[in-house]
């Protein structure tokens, strides 16, 4: 059965997955979890499984944060946030994936690589070469500094070193990444990117379809300075006994939840040193022929040669074509060439890689094949402020471990910005677990 026929008719039972079960009763649970996302979800599932009183709210209209599948745009699930299942060994949504093959298909990313120089389809031995070269500092490095300052000039000065440091900068420039983040602070005992046919947020969806969620409940204050925990919202003032933060890193730096009393001056330096990434995309629907012409594999990796001469965000972007073979491809911007353009808006978004790609495959390429286009600005989103997270260069010590800290065994907090594996959603996953069980037997529950 090939994936669109597949889709049809396992989406209509899937698609109810992503509309969770809507929970008003409990007006002073012991716990409250702010966020419905991967760490969320996670956080109250266990709770409820401990037997814990517990309320999971969520500022958004539906749950999953940055890991959702849109399937409306172009009839079929479609990621607009996480997408790879990375730690794909160990991956636990990956495991829960397999075990359900009536309604997913899992399997390990293997696609190939395709590089265009201009209009030449091309080997790039020399992009390849770059991009190891790269990589070996990147995961060598231990010392706490913008990593552009570790890259030889005689690397900066190669015609593809702009393009092979947008593919190793892990949506960050190379003078706002710390490699120090990934080699001390990151664990994970998985290996690998696995993918999912389905749409990664139709997995997550489906993982914690029993979790009740109440949407639309924006938090605006927490006052935590007397007995137990005020949550207010606005819908109302929540009391609990205590409450687990799952929202994005960029939520609470912008102020957009305010704390009274403050919290401890050690939180605010360890949420001082981080910054999110940008990382926005654009999804486009392509005619078949297209995909046929260029004889393009399933989830192809792609490519174009970028030289825009030594600026701090190089101005490109990279593709998965026919994603988990459909006719819809990701085109991935990243760093504050992401962020400015999504600023822009949509349209001139889309329009850049509609001109790149005119400039590839011709002039007529937009005639002859395209279909329609979705832009999604992460950076822009109100309720993320970004895509994940990065430390900031000479902040990166013992950062994700202050993150991880409770504050007066009444605040706990998980996220992706707190998972060993951070910024995955397998990670956000496993943080959930780790703050429920911190929060159940912390004193403020008794």
């Amino acid at each position: 059965m090939d994936r669109r026929k597949f889709l049809k008719t396992s989406l209509s039972t899937l698609v109810f997955a992503n509309l969770p079960k809507i929970s008003f009763s409990q007006s002073n649970p012991d716990i409250v979890v702010i966020g419905a996302g991967s760490a969320g979800l996670s956080a109250t599932a266990e709770l409820i499984q401990k037997g814990v009183s517990v309320l999971c709210i969520e500022a958004m209209n539906r749950t999953g944060g940055r890991c959702y599948s849109d399937t409306s745009t172009f009839g079929i699930p479609i990621d607009i946030g996480g997408h790879w299942l990375h730690g794909f060994s160990e991956n636990q949504l990956a495991k829960f994936g397999k075990k359900h093959k009536d309604k997913f298909k899992i399997y390990p990313e293997n696609a190939p690589s395709i590089v265009y120089d201009g209009k030449r389809k091309v080997e790039a031995n020399e992009l390849w070469r770059i991009y190891k070269e790269l990589k070996k500092i990147r995961y060598t490095n231990r010392t706490d500094v913008p990593f552009i300052t570790l890259v030889p000039e005689k690397i900066k000065k190669n015609s593809w070193f702009d393009t092979a440091a947008k593919m190793v900068g892990d949506a960050r420039d190379l003078d706002n990444f710390s490699s120090y983040d990934d080699n001390v602070n990151w664990y994970d005992p998985g290996s690998g990117d696995g993918l999912c046919r389905e749409g990664y947020g139709t997995l997550l969806a489906y993982y914690r379809k029993d979790v009740p969620v109440k949407l639309n409940t924006i938090v605006s204050e927490i006052k935590w300075g007397g007995k137990g925990v005020q949550i207010v919202t606005n819908k109302g003032t929540i009391n609990s006994k205590a409450c687990i933060i799952t929202t994005s890193i960029g939520v609470l730096k912008a102020e957009k939840i305010k704390f009274s009393p403050p919290l401890p001056a050690r939180k605010i330096k360890a949420l001082d040193g981080i910054s999110m990434t940008y990382s926005n995309r654009v999804l486009m629907q392509l005619k078949k022929k297209f995909y046929k012409s260029k004889k393009i594999k399933n989830d192809t990796w792609f490519n174009t040669k970028c030289n825009s001469n030594g600026v701090r965000s190089p101005q490109t972007y990279y593709g998965s074509l026919k994603m988990g073979g459909s006719d819809v491809s990701l085109f991935g911007i990243s760093g504050q060439f992401a962020k400015d353009l999504g600023e822009e808006g949509d349209e001139a978004t889309i329009d850049f890689i509609l001109n790149d790609l005119k400039s590839t495959f011709g002039s007529k390429f937009y005639k002859k094949y395209f279909i329609k286009a979705k832009s999604i600005a992460w950076s822009k989103n109100p309720f993320t402020f970004g895509s994940y997270t990065g430390a900031i260069p000479g902040k990166a010590n013992n950062l994700r471990r202050e993150l991880r800290m409770p504050v007066g065994d009444k605040i706990f907090f998980a996220g992706e910005a707190t998972a060993l594996a951070f910024s995955t959603v397998h990670g956000a996953d496993r943080s959930g677990k780790r703050a429920a069980t911190e929060a159940y037997i912390s004193p403020a529950l008794g």
